[in-house]
């Protein structure tokens, strides 16, 4: 049975975050001039009210929690979060359809990317910024967030942390996940403010480069203009952009080794590092071939066009510099292979991640071994160690369940009218948390405005199911969920 009285407890605890967040964006919007106190006031006191409803319900909760209750609290702190944030929208009246304002906020949270708006140029400071800070608190998790800036929380760290990191194990930089929490945050803060302070010494503005810093690292891909990093028509800033869309797509853990702890060995010997480079420079080269001898580009602008599409759309960060539905069509399933592909495990990218694949094609490889000599022991291994046969298959369930999840969107996306391309590509943008998408109605530089509010709530479903990587989502919705035992 759940215990009710400590998941309202801990929710009471994460809304007092989401308050925080309405109070700054509140605050921006005074400092520039925007006089709008309902847009984030009132959502900020509604918030603060619920929080303290929640926390009275649990104030003689229990000091313990299972792992039912840190996947429930999961699921709905999630949903709690991205309902909130669809009041900014409508009050604003930025947005009157509450599903494509349910829509923007859940793309923010999940760090999807994909817009609404067909205007962004225009829209208030205070709603951008809310906008980006969405992308960078939900990049590295909410309840990641709150374990880390508050451990005083005190119960269920870790099943909570389980809940939200689902898939395969990311590793941990010390024995308390309170303190692997703050280290990781730290370094997340770390990258953050250096990515701002770069976008600034290259040219762009103070504001422009905070929100395009927060949507880097945490490979959101909510820009300031319409236009999306394509407006600054600056290649230092794109390459500026590349190197720290490439740092966020890596395994925080790896990366705190790298730069804290200086263990240049331990991070480059790691497979998944291999693999996600490996793959980044293959289509890389295989694109800016196709654009340099199709398409007549010179070589620079060649190799900066392919490097920066296919880090953005493989690490599923979303910025565009090219509309790549004129690229040559060969090179349309190169960018739905590495969309749905994404970044490493333990970042803040989302897809079905590199070392999720390389398992896959490990595991493929030794049934063609077992085939020729069907008596060989013939371990699967995986950085020197042996993958047991709980981690196969629950790398094989997860891939049963996306499949089927990205079927039933497409199909449901069909019936409503959308053409097979564009619905293949939504669903896949939607559950790998990238935004863009190849297709003739929403293109990679299209807002989904045109998508009918069931397409837009199909898409916000699959947009939260790829960020918690489909587990943490369903299970509520199984029956032996609610059992006793």
């Amino acid at each position: 049975m759940l215990n009710f009285k400590i998941i309202a407890k801990v929710l009471g605890t994460l809304l007092a975050l989401e308050v925080l967040l309405l109070l700054i964006c509140l605050a921006t919007g005074l400092f520039y001039g925007e006089r709008d106190y309902l847009t984030f006031g009132l959502p900020a006191a509604g918030t603060a009210v619920l929080g303290l409803i929640l926390k009275y319900v649990g104030r003689n909760a229990e000091n313990r929690m299972s792992r039912r209750d840190g996947y429930f609290i999961v699921s709905v702190s999630w949903l709690l979060f991205s309902l909130i944030g669809t009041f900014p929208f409508m009050l604003s009246g930025c947005e009157t359809r509450l599903a494509a304002a349910f829509f923007e906020s859940m793309s923010g949270f999940t760090t999807t990317g994909a817009s609404i708006f067909d205007d962004i140029d225009h829209l208030p400071h205070s709603i951008l910024f809310w906008r980006s800070l969405s992308h960078w608190f939900g990049g590295m998790g909410i309840v990641f967030f709150t374990i880390a800036v508050l451990p005083q929380m005190g119960v269920g760290d870790l099943k909570l942390f389980s809940a939200e990191a689902t898939g395969l194990k990311t590793g941990k930089v010390h024995p308390r996940i309170s303190t692997t929490a703050r280290w990781i945050w730290g370094l997340y803060l770390f990258l953050t403010i250096t990515c701002i302070c770069s976008l600034f010494l290259g040219g762009m503005g103070l504001f422009d480069a905070i929100n395009n810093g927060l949507s880097t690292v945490s490979t959101g891909g909510f820009s300031t203009h319409q236009d999306s990093l394509a407006y600054y028509n600056s290649p230092l800033l794109e390459y500026i952009e590349i190197i720290f869309m490439t740092l966020a797509g890596i395994n925080f853990t790896l990366l705190y080794l790298l730069i804290v702890k200086r263990r240049w060995r331990t991070f480059w010997r790691d497979a998944e590092v291999r693999f996600f480079a490996g793959m980044i420079a293959v289509c890389t080269i295989f694109c800016a071939g196709a654009l340099i001898f199709h398409q007549d580009y010179d070589v620079e602008h060649g190799l900066r066009a392919a490097a920066f599409q296919v880090c953005s759309l493989c690490t599923t960060t979303g910025f565009t510099t090219e509309d790549f539905m004129l690229w040559p069509r060969s090179t349309w399933l190169i960018i739905l292979f590495i969309t749905l592909m994404g970044g490493c495990a333990g970042s803040t990218s989302g897809g079905m991640k590199c070392v999720r694949v390389l398992t896959a094609y490990k595991l493929l490889a030794n049934e063609f071994r077992h085939i020729l000599h069907p008596r060989a022991v013939i371990p699967v291994r995986l950085n020197q160690q042996t993958l047991g046969s709980s981690v196969t298959q629950t790398i094989f369930a997860y891939f049963v369940a996306m499949f089927i999840l990205l079927f039933i969107g497409m199909i449901a996306m069909m019936c409503m009218g959308i053409p097979m391309l564009d619905a293949i590509s939504l669903g896949i943008a939607s559950f790998s948390n990238a935004g863009p998408s190849i297709g003739w109605h929403v293109g990679p530089l299209d807002s989904w405005s045109c998508l009918s509010d069931g397409a837009l709530w199909v898409n916000s479903f699959l947009m939260l199911a790829g960020r918690l990587e489909i587990f943490s989502l369903l299970l509520p919705f199984v029956p032996a969920f609610w059992r006793e035992q």
